[in-house]
């Protein structure tokens, strides 16, 4: 997988969390969605990186726009 492909695949990761954190139905908190969300990134996540803690700075990163 190329850095590019793995990026976007992040981002979609990310895209999902913040769309299920801003549903009207959540009632879970942003670290639990983050402990949800952390198995399908890890495969994507630097090796001595926390899963959850790089989705994190992921979600960010998209929340901002950048």
């Amino acid at each position: 997988m190329t850095p590019e492909e793995s990026d976007n695949a992040a981002r979609a990761i990310a895209k999902k969390l913040i769309t299920e954190l801003r549903s009207k139905s959540n009632n879970h908190t942003f670290r639990e969605l983050l402990d949800k969300y952390a198995s399908q990134a890890k495969p994507l996540c630097p090796p001595r990186h926390e899963a959850w803690l790089w989705l994190c700075v992921i979600v960010h990163r998209v929340v901002e726009g950048k």
